[in-house]
């Protein structure tokens, strides 16, 4: 009886464990949206391992610092929103995680808000790669694939 009872609480923790995981990769998504939105670039760098890979429509920004540049003065130009729906991750262990979740973009000059209500600049999925670090859950791999795209 005893293994059976140990058994449930081996269950119990993997469970939980899990649970976390999830819940640690989920918040890196909506913070991406939220500091990206902003925009943060430090809070967005901040999210993502130090040698990440981020990319987006075709190009390519290789570690924390180059993610970092990619956002910086990012304050004068469009307004954008990213709006998160489906979030599902994939714990693969104790260190890995994948996920894929799916953003509509939309973007507006900058200016005052509210601005006019227009198309969304797209609509695709973030196809990430996370990693347990000395730091917590970091964002190793993360690639934009769009789905839906305004015609030319």
């Amino acid at each position: 009886m005893i293994p059976l009872v140990n058994s449930v609480f081996v269950e119990a923790a993997r469970a939980d464990a899990k649970v976390a995981i999830e819940r640690a990769c989920t918040d890196l998504v909506l913070d991406y949206a939220y500091y990206r939105d902003r925009p943060d670039a430090q809070r967005v760098a901040d999210l993502f391992a130090e040698e990440a890979i981020l990319t987006v429509l075709g190009q390519q920004f290789k570690g924390r610092d180059a993610i970092r540049a990619r956002l910086q003065g990012a304050a004068q130009g469009p307004v954008f929103r990213h709006l998160m729906s489906t979030i599902r991750i994939f714990v693969e262990s104790d260190r890995r995680a994948t996920g894929v979740s799916y953003v509509t973009v939309y973007s507006a000059p900058p200016g005052d808000l509210p601005a006019p209500l227009s198309v969304p600049l797209g609509v695709g999925e973030y196809h990430d790669v996370f990693v347990s670090t000395d730091a917590g859950w970091k964002i190793e791999r993360r690639s934009f694939v769009p789905v839906f795209m305004p015609e030319q």
